[in-house]
């Protein structure tokens, strides 16, 4: 192993010491090709966790493959050893044994990321609520697989599976990504801001959610206090300042403030000096934001957007209940929309188009597939292009124009599709985007400070930054 590779492991050993304790519910998912009788892992991940899954323990099992998802108590090894063991190239496993291979005439190739965001490793950061700490590890290139001639196989089984994607989605292995096999050992967060947490009138409910196994005195819940989208107060509680109770799967913790009328509370919940989840508490009677106030007067708590997002994810939805929820939300943000492609007569259009008060447009398609279907990602840059010949010609060329794609799929669902939409100049917002949205209409609105902080992250997207040990990925 260099020395590169040495440090990264290090590292990532270093910062989940802390977490230890509370990873009582770790599994493995695994991809394996056969080769005879041997197992050759193609794709694996564990995943560290503090609260139970409702995954069992199973595989399925076809002519050429092997997939399957374990507990990591089942494997009867610590998360070093497990690692030690994929390092030597066996892994053991009840379903059998798995073979990792390393790269040729090298070593694996390891990279840790203290700020993982799932498919996005380049984002910006704040945008998410939970914090996830990744180690990546790449070995040997692996046999190439034909989606199309393993799906027909796939749909031929005892146990049929639609296509790969499905496959690996049931069983956690993330969607097959590069060419080479690779194992993620990500680290979620152990704490969270609960979301019973809650304003009414001067009297704030903060509560934190703690893995079992870990110190309630380590924990602590600061909170910046908002009032007329100014801070105020910055201050943290620490572990001995809430008052604990166990509950089967964790730790609750909660504690009482008084606050002024309207004010918002942004809360980190930490552990061990280490944010690890941070979010938005206020009374949504005395919001802050006029445009979010005359929403709930209609939508309570903004239920139906909540529901209409929920159904938008479902096999089948339609897409125009997508729209309408993301045209609600760009409006309690500030921004003037129009659903201008919400007609027969007007389909050519883009779903629709939202402005800044200065006149910047923010050009969206939605869509409850991938992006690529129904042509939308092309649609997309052809109705942004169309939009920008119309404003040159009478004089608005100055005005900046952000195509943004909006789907219910989740980031590792289309993350081979991403490098292609920020190459053209198109953000992708995904399922995982909508909290922190709708979080946000709790502050007074600023479209054009959003916007800034969009083509910002479409920037950071385009030219990430350089990583070293990946100058050999694909």
């Amino acid at each position: 192993m260099s020395d590169y590779d040495l440090k990264q492991l290090e590292g990532f050993l270093a910062a989940i010491e802390p977490n230890l304790r509370g990873y009582k519910h770790s599994t493995f998912s695994y991809f394996a090709l056969k080769k005879g009788n041997a197992l050759y892992l193609a794709q694996g991940r564990l995943g560290l966790q503090g609260v139970p899954t409702r995954s069992e323990s199973r595989y399925f099992e076809s002519r050429i493959l092997k997939v399957g998802i374990l507990r990591l108590s089942e494997l009867h090894r610590s998360i070093k050893q497990l690692i030690e063991d994929l390092l030597a190239g066996t892994l053991q496993t009840p379903h059998g044994e798995l073979l990792f291979l390393p790269e040729e005439n090298r070593h694996y190739s390891l990279f840790f990321n203290p700020f993982h965001a799932e498919g996005v490793p380049y984002q910006n950061r704040h945008t998410f609520q939970y914090r996830q700490m990744q180690l990546h590890i790449r070995g040997a290139r692996r046999e190439q697989i034909d989606p199309l001639s393993l799906a027909w196989e796939l749909k031929a089984t005892q146990t049929p599976f639609e296509s790969v994607q499905e496959l690996c989605s049931e069983f956690g292995v993330g969607q097959m990504d590069g060419d080479s096999s690779t194992v993620e050992i990500t680290a979620f967060s152990v704490a969270a801001i609960g979301a019973d947490s809650s304003v009414t009138g001067t009297k704030a409910k903060l509560v934190i959610n703690l893995a079992n196994g870990l110190d309630r005195a380590r924990a602590s819940i600061g909170y910046r206090l908002i009032e007329r989208n100014t801070v105020v107060r910055r201050s943290t509680l620490s572990g001995n300042d809430i008052t604990w109770e166990d509950f089967p799967d964790f730790q609750r913790g909660e504690a009482e403030l008084q606050v002024t009328a309207g004010a918002v509370l942004h809360c980190i919940a930490s552990h061990d000096g280490h944010a690890q989840h941070h979010y938005w508490v206020a009374d949504p009677t005395s919001a802050l934001n006029p445009f979010r106030a005359v929403h709930h007067a209609f939508d309570k708590n903004l239920e139906v957007l909540q529901e209409l997002v929920t159904k938008a994810q479902a096999r089948g939805a339609n897409a125009r209940d997508l729209e309408i929820s993301v045209a609600w939300l760009l409006w309690m943000l500030g921004f003037r929309s129009t659903h201008i492609g919400g007609t027969k007569r007007t389909e050519e259009a883009p779903d629709l188009i939202a402005a800044t008060p200065s006149g910047n447009l923010v050009v969206i398609e939605c869509t409850t597939g991938i992006l690529k279907e129904d042509s939308k990602l092309a649609h997309l840059f052809e109705r942004s292009e169309k939009i920008r010949q119309s404003l040159a010609a009478c004089g608005n060329q100055h005005l900046k124009i952000l195509p943004v794609i909006v789907t219910t799929k989740t980031r590792d669902e289309v993350k081979s599709e991403l490098d292609q939409a920020y190459k053209n100049g198109a953000l992708v917002a995904t399922i995982e985007d909508f909290p922190q949205l709708i979080n946000r209409t709790l502050l007074y609105p600023n479209a054009e400070q959003l916007f800034a902080e969009a083509e910002e992250t479409l920037q950071r997207l385009q030219n990430p930054p350089f990583l070293p040990g990946l100058e050999g990925a694909n």
